[in-house]
């Protein structure tokens, strides 16, 4: 659930979801699953980049790679130890 972890990540740097489409956006990628998130993470760049200038945050799209390529690590890691456990 990159989403999930996505947020997780943001929140670590004191960026947590207000009026905007965080959450349903995170939503949308948890449950179009990692493979989708790692095809279209140039989409999910553009998204952060919109919500970043929404909040007057400076804003690095090769940073923003790199944690979406980080959360989507961590979403399928998540989903090695539990496909394990089972």
């Amino acid at each position: 659930m990159a989403g999930s972890h996505l947020k997780l990540m943001l929140s670590r740097f004191g960026i947590k979801p207000s009026a905007c489409r965080c959450n349903k956006r995170a939503m949308h990628m948890n449950a179009m699953g990692n493979d989708w998130c790692e095809q279209n993470i140039e989409t999910i760049v553009e998204w952060l980049k919109e919500e970043a200038a929404a909040r007057g945050i400076p804003f690095i799209s090769t940073v923003g790679r790199m944690i979406v390529r980080r959360a989507i690590s961590n979403a399928r890691k998540e989903a090695e130890r539990a496909k394990a456990d089972t």
